[in-house]
């Protein structure tokens, strides 16, 4: 039984680990989750970048923890956490946001209106985008 508890939650999620690079287009209904290198475009329900983890590319979703390297264009619905181990560079998009002392942003950082935030995740859910 408890194996299948974890298949549940890990329905939907993906997993890059450390020393594994991927480049191209990902749709995750679910968390993606990078400790090795992505790059290209990547749709998720959430992104967790781990500490060695280094993400590029265009990169939407509704929410963001970061504690490694995030590069070019980073759009986060909902809440962007940016840990003090973690770097984002490029353009941001955010509708709320935390950082931590330690944490790097630089770059274009954008504010999204929430009912904009709103209508791009109605979007997103309907694939209409």
């Amino acid at each position: 039984m408890v194996e299948k508890v974890a298949e549940q939650d890990s329905e939907g999620t993906i997993f890059i680990g450390a020393g594994v690079e991927f480049k191209g287009d990902m749709t995750v209904p679910g968390c993606a989750s990078v400790d090795g290198k992505f790059e290209g475009v990547l749709k998720a329900k959430s992104l967790i970048v781990g500490q060695s983890g280094n993400v590029s590319g265009q990169i939407s979703v509704e929410t963001a923890e970061v504690r490694g390297t995030v590069g070019d264009h980073l759009t986060v619905q909902s809440k962007l956490i940016v840990r003090s181990t973690g770097s984002i560079s490029g353009a941001v998009s955010y509708s709320k946001i935390m950082v931590e002392e330690g944490g790097e942003l630089a770059g274009t950082i954008e504010k999204i209106a929430q009912s904009a935030a709103d209508a791009k995740v109605v979007a997103l859910k309907t694939g209409a985008e």
